[in-house]
């Protein structure tokens, strides 16, 4: 079970920072909604041991480099030049 735990930690902040920034078009938001939720979540304690907490930032981070690596925030124009 502690291992769930663990990769749970790697994916979904990740995920959550690639979703929000194609809903906003905005990286800095999407980050910001992110780390809004993890503090919640740690202040309320469901944070069983410090790695978890230290994977959800790793995975903060490679979230925010997919984002810049496939240009997720770019708004696309649908016209035709």
């Amino acid at each position: 079970m502690e291992l769930f735990w663990y990769m749970m930690a790697l994916v979904v902040p990740a995920f959550l920072i690639v979703m929000f920034t194609a809903f906003t078009r905005n990286r800095y938001v999407a980050i910001i909604l992110v780390f809004i939720i993890f503090a919640v979540s740690i202040s309320r304690g469901f944070y069983n041991s410090e790695w978890v907490i230290y994977l959800d930032a790793l995975s903060i981070v490679i979230g925010y480099i997919l984002i810049d690596i496939f240009n997720i925030d770019q708004h696309q124009n649908d016209e035709k030049k």
